[in-house]
């Protein structure tokens, strides 16, 4: 039989002051998961050995096309959706 997908043992939704939300999932393996709304996203910093001073880890997405292909600008997404 194949493995069965961990069950988040815990999970939480943050909305962001622009109406995007995050939910932040843990899982029992350790493992750390993360649901963004708003698409595209792109990866623009991953420092995943972190700080071992402060044992932490840093990721950071980026909405739109930097650094990337994304199909579409969210800043600019943002500020045509303001003038209208």
């Amino acid at each position: 039989m194949a493995d069965q997908p961990l069950k988040a043992h815990f999970s939480e939704t943050v909305e962001i002051p622009d109406g995007r939300k995050v939910r932040v999932m843990a899982y029992p393996d350790g493992s750390i998961r993360f649901r963004v709304d708003g698409l595209p996203y792109v990866l623009t910093e991953a420092y995943l050995s972190g700080n071992p001073e402060k044992n932490q880890a840093i990721i950071k997405l980026s909405p739109g096309k930097q650094g990337s292909s994304a199909s579409y600008n969210y800043v600019e997404w943002l500020e045509s959706k303001a003038r209208d």
